[in-house]
């Protein structure tokens, strides 16, 4: 009984740990979000002030003033929708949390490093494993994806997998930064295209 306790214990620390490494893993990919966010708003604003600029210091360009309004519209909307997207998805925030639970997880761990062999009950363990979780919001898949690559595969046989495991993790990240990217390119499109434009002196 007391073997089967010990080894219910391991098991819980070794779940404890996979999800102590997936929360700091989510607090940096929330961090990176937040900054990228940022960025894109700041590349957009710039856009969206180079038009007029444009305009008020006389630069000529043979592009018509409703093409330069429409570009302006747009710039304008996408400011809203990403300044809107960082209020709503609160990385800050979000991220500062799955760093306070994976400080509250790791202390746990040690605790349970010091009771492999004791008498205390497993379901008094389990209940406070879980109470620790409930207090704060799960991480995405992916960052458990990026847990898992953390452990190097032990023999060639197992390199496939992990591989395919990597392209995987690399795949969903990216993912989540498309809409950035696609923003970027085309405001670096606006940028390229008014310029351009620009009429011979």
């Amino acid at each position: 009984m007391a073997e089967l306790e010990g080894s219910k214990i391991k098991e819980l620390l070794r779940r404890t740990k996979l999800t102590t490494k997936s929360r700091y893993r989510a607090s940096e990919r929330l961090a990176r979000h937040q900054k990228v966010s940022q960025w894109t708003v700041a590349f957009i604003s710039c856009a969206l002030i180079f038009i007029p600029l444009f305009q008020a210091y006389g630069v000529e360009l043979t592009l018509s003033s409703q093409l330069l309004n429409s570009f302006q519209s747009v710039l304008a909307v996408m400011v809203l929708v990403y300044s809107l997207l960082l209020g709503q998805e609160n990385f800050v925030s979000r991220s500062e949390s799955m760093q306070r639970n994976g400080v509250e997880l790791g202390r746990f761990a040690r605790k349970l490093r010091g009771l492999s062999d004791s008498d205390e009950s497993y379901d008094e363990l389990a209940e406070e494993y879980y109470d620790i979780l409930e207090k704060y919001e799960n991480h995405k898949p992916i960052d458990y994806l990026f847990t898992r690559l953390h452990q190097k595969p032990e023999s060639w046989d197992e390199w496939p997998a992990y591989l395919w495991l990597w392209v995987r993790a690399q795949l969903f990240m990216w993912l989540g930064y498309f809409h950035y990217l696609t923003a970027i390119s085309f405001v670096a499109y606006i940028f390229y295209y008014v310029y351009t434009n620009i009429k011979p002196g």
